[in-house]
C-alpha cells in the first residue's frame, strides 16, 4: 500500500487487513477521500456529533420493524460482545447509531468516548472509521487503531458489516467496537461475528420480502441458510442475497438476477421441484460449482402441496385403530425404528414408544449432547397421527432469558415498544395441532416453569399483553442432558413440572455405548455420498474403521458426522484411510479439547504464560481457515456452537491483558 501524505507530512498507517495478507485497499481509498474529497486534515482530533433523542427516534423508526424481527439474532451478538469487552452499534444508511448495546465491562468507558447511541459516524464528517467506511465501501471491514483518520479515534478497534435490504441496497451497518489492543485474532473474530450476523439479518429480510416467490437455499462450504435465490413462476431469477452472490462468485447482481433459473443452474424444472433437497453440480459464468440446493415454495402454494406420505399407512386419529395395530405394522418403515438403527436397546425403546404414540402421554428424552434427542422426538412426531401438522423445536438453553417468555408465549399488539404492531405468535401457539419439542428443558428459567406448568394443565395459553386464552391441542416432548432429579432436589427445577413432563422416559445411550457403531458409520457415509454428490460408495479402510470403533466419541453422533465429513473431503481415493482422520480420533489424549471446558492460561501484567496445546490448536484452525468460524469448526470436527464456546473459554476476543 502506498503512502498518503497529508498536509502535515503524516502517513496513513499500514492497515490491519494488509498485515493479514487481505485486501487493504479500502483503508487507502478512505484516507484518499478524507484528504482530497472531504478536506479533513490528517491526524486531527475529530469532533463527534450527537443527535437528540427525538432525532434518534426519527432515524430509528424506519428500521424498527427490522430491529423487532431480528431481535433474537442481534441478542446473540450482543451476548458475545458483552462477554468480550465489545459494544454493538446498529447504524442507519446515514451512519447514525440508532441502537447501541454498551453493557460490557468496557461499555461505560467506550460510551464516554463516543461509542453510544445517537453518534454520527458518516465518513465525510468523521473520517475513516468502522461504520462510516463500511457504509461507503459497502463491504465488511475492520478499522484498527491508527487506521482511523481522526487522532482521537485511534484508541478504537472497529469491525463493521453492511445491512443489506431485499433489493440489494445498503440500509445500515452493524458494528462491534472496543479499545484497540493489537489483538489481531480478536479483531478477525469480531469481523466474522458481525459479517455472519449481518448475513442472517439480510436472509431474514429477504425471506419476508420474497415470501410469495420460489426461494432456493444454496448451502456451500461457508454459507448454510443465508445464500438465497428467489425466482418467479416463469423461472426468472428476481433477487439474490449477498452470500448467494459470493457463493456463486458473482461480482454484480446482474450476473445472476434476470437469468432463467434452469439455464443459470443447469437444472430441469422437474429436478428443481423434487420433494427432497438436491446435491447439484453446475457451471455458472465459466466456474464449476457443487452446492446443496433446497427449494422453498411460495407461502400461497405451500398448503397446496401434499407431502410424500410414508410407505406404511398409519391411523388418521387415535380412535381409528387400537394401539396394538400400530405396533404390529412393518417395523422398518416406522421412523422410530429407523432412528433406532441396529442397537438392541434402542429397538426396545422404539417398541415402547410405539405403544404410547397418540395416547397423550408426555415424554422426556434423556441423553448426552449429540445423541440425537431431537431426531428421536421428530421420529415420535412422524410416527403419530400429528405427522402432517407442525413440529416446533425450541432450545431453551439457546434463547436469552429476556426473550424466552415472548418466544414461547408470544405477545399481543402494542405490548412492547419496538415490537411488531400486530403482535407475534409464540412457539407454543405455533405448534397447535402438532408437537412442541422443548430441548434442554432443564435450562428453562424458574419463573417460566410455573407458566409452562399451567399451560400443560389448562391446555390453553395467554400471550403477553392479552387477556383472552387461546385453546391448545399439542403433544409436548421434552429433552435434557441434565439430571433433573438432582435439579429438583436442589430446588432449581419445579418438582410438579418434572413429574408432569416425565410420565414416560426415553434414555438414549451415548455413541460409545451403542452396539451398532459400524452400522451408524456406514449410514452416515451413505448420507455423505448423497451430500457430496459422489457416484460411488465412500469406502473405509479396516484400520480407519477400527480407529473409529476404538474412539470414545465424547461429541456422540454429531461429532461422528463432522469427523466423517472432514475425512471424506480429505481422502485421495474412494476410501477413507487412517491418515484422513482428524488428530483427536488418532490421539485420544486430545479428546479433552472437545469435551470439557478448559481453564484459560494464567496471565500476569509482567508476562504471559505460553498458550496451552488446545489453545494453540484452536488458533491454528482459525488462522488456517481465515478466521471463518464455520469452516474452522468443520476442520476441528466440532459444531459452531462448541467452537464459539472454546473461543470464549480461551478469551480469544479479549485484550491479552484481560483474558
Amino acid at each position: 500500500m502506498r503512502d498518503i501524505n497529508g498536509s502535515d507530512g503524516t502517513n496513513a498507517p499500514i492497515s490491519f487487513a494488509k498485515k493479514l495478507g487481505n485486501d487493504s485497499s479500502y483503508i487507502e481509498s478512505s484516507w484518499q477521500r478524507c484528504k482530497d474529497k472531504y478536506k479533513i486534515a490528517p491526524q486531527c482530533a475529530i469532533e463527534l456529533y450527537a443527535l437528540t433523542e427525538k432525532e434518534i427516534e426519527e432515524k430509528r423508526e424506519p428500521l424498527d420493524p427490522l430491529l423487532s424481527d431480528s431481535h433474537g439474532i442481534i441478542e446473540r451478538i450482543r451476548r458475545v460482545a458483552q462477554q468480550s469487552g465489545y459494544s454493538v452499534l446498529i447504524g442507519n444508511a446515514e451512519g447514525v447509531t440508532v441502537k447501541a448495546f454498551t453493557d460490557s465491562d468496557h461499555g461505560a468507558a467506550l460510551q464516554s468516548k463516543g461509542i453510544r447511541q445517537g453518534t454520527l459516524w458518516q465518513e465525510a464528517i468523521v473520517g475513516t472509521n468502522g461504520m462510516g467506511t463500511c457504509l461507503e465501501e459497502k463491504q465488511p471491514i475492520t478499522v484498527d487503531a491508527s487506521e482511523h483518520y481522526g487522532k482521537n479515534l485511534q484508541c478504537f478497534s472497529c469491525s463493521a458489516a453492511p445491512l443489506i435490504g431485499a433489493d440489494g441496497a445498503v440500509i445500515g451497518a452493524l458494528d462491534m467496537s472496543t479499545f484497540a489492543s493489537g489483538n489481531r485474532l480478536g479483531q478477525a473474530l469480531a469481523l466474522n461475528f458481525v459479517t455472519e450476523t449481518a448475513n442472517e439479518i439480510e436472509a431474514l429480510i429477504f425471506r419476508d420480502a420474497y415470501s410469495n416467490q420460489h426461494i432456493i437455499n444454496l448451502a456451500g462450504p461457508v454459507h448454510t441458510n443465508t445464500a438465497l435465490v428467489a425466482f418467479n413462476d416463469s423461472g426468472t431469477i428476481v433477487a439474490a442475497t449477498t452470500p448467494a452472490l459470493m457463493e456463486l462468485n458473482c461480482r454484480h447482481r446482474y450476473d445472476l438476477v434476470g437469468k432463467n433459473v434452469e439455464d443459470a443452474f443447469q437444472i430441469s424444472w422437474s429436478e428443481l421441484f423434487q420433494s427432497s433437497p438436491l446435491n447439484h453440480r453446475f457451471q455458472l459464468n465459466g466456474t464449476n460449482f457443487h452446492l446443496h440446493m433446497a427449494l422453498h415454495l411460495p407461502q400461497a402454494k405451500r398448503l397446496q402441496i401434499t407431502p410424500r406420505r410414508p410407505l406404511t399407512a398409519k391411523p388418521k386419529s387415535p380412535a381409528t385403530f387400537p394401539a396394538q395395530s400400530i405396533a404390529t405394522q412393518s417395523d422398518e418403515h416406522q421412523p422410530l425404528f429407523e432412528a433406532a438403527g441396529e442397537d438392541h436397546a434402542l429397538i426396545q425403546q422404539a417398541k415402547r414408544c410405539i405403544r404410547i404414540v397418540d395416547r397423550g402421554v408426555m415424554t422426556l428424552i434423556q441423553g448426552e449432547t449429540g445423541t440425537g434427542k431431537e431426531v428421536w422426538a421428530k421420529a415420535l412426531h412422524d410416527s403419530s397421527a400429528r405427522k402432517d401438522n407442525p413440529f416446533i423445536a425450541v432450545n431453551c438453553a439457546a434463547i436469552p432469558e429476556t426473550l424466552i417468555e415472548s418466544e414461547l408465549f408470544g405477545y399481543g399488539a402494542g405490548t412492547f415498544t419496538g415490537g411488531l404492531k400486530s403482535g407475534k405468535k409464540g412457539k407454543i401457539e405455533a405448534s397447535n395441532g402438532g408437537t412442541l419439542f422443548l430441548d434442554e428443558i432443564g435450562d428453562m428459567p424458574a419463573e417460566l416453569q410455573a407458566r409452562l406448568l399451567r399451560v400443560l394443565a389448562e391446555k390453553e395459553i395467554i400471550p403477553l399483553g392479552e387477556v383472552e386464552p387461546v385453546p391448545l391441542d399439542i403433544n409436548v416432548i421434552c429433552a435434557t442432558h441434565r439430571n433433573l432429579e438432582h435439579y429438583v432436589s436442589q430446588g432449581d427445577f419445579r418438582e410438579d413440572l418434572y413429574y408432569r413432563i416425565s410420565v414416560f422416559k426415553v434414555a438414549l445411550p451415548a455413541l460409545r455405548e451403542r452396539q451398532d457403531k459400524s452400522h451408524l458409520t456406514r449410514k452416515v457415509l451413505d448420507q455423505l455420498r448423497l451430500e457430496l454428490a459422489e457416484s460411488d460408495t465412500i469406502g473405509l479402510s479396516a484400520e480407519a474403521e477400527q480407529a473409529l470403533l476404538n474412539y470414545s466419541w465424547p461429541g456422540n453422533i454429531r461429532q461422528l458426522k463432522n469427523v466423517l465429513h472432514c475425512a471424506a473431503c480429505m481422502r485421495e481415493g474412494q476410501e477413507i484411510d487412517l491418515t484422513d482422520l482428524p488428530e483427536e480420533v488418532l490421539n485420544p489424549s486430545l479428546e479433552n479439547f472437545t469435551t470439557v471446558t478448559l481453564p484459560v492460561p494464567q496471565n500476569s501484567r509482567n508476562g504471559v504464560t505460553s498458550p496451552s496445546p488446545q489453545k494453540q490448536q484452536l488458533i491454528a484452525a482459525l488462522e488456517n481457515n481465515r478466521w471463518n468460524v464455520t469452516r474452522a469448526a468443520k476442520a476441528l470436527g466440532v459444531s459452531r456452537s462448541t467452537l464459539h464456546r472454546k473461543i470464549k473459554t480461551h478469551g480469544l476476543l479479549l485484550d491479552p491483558q484481560e483474558s
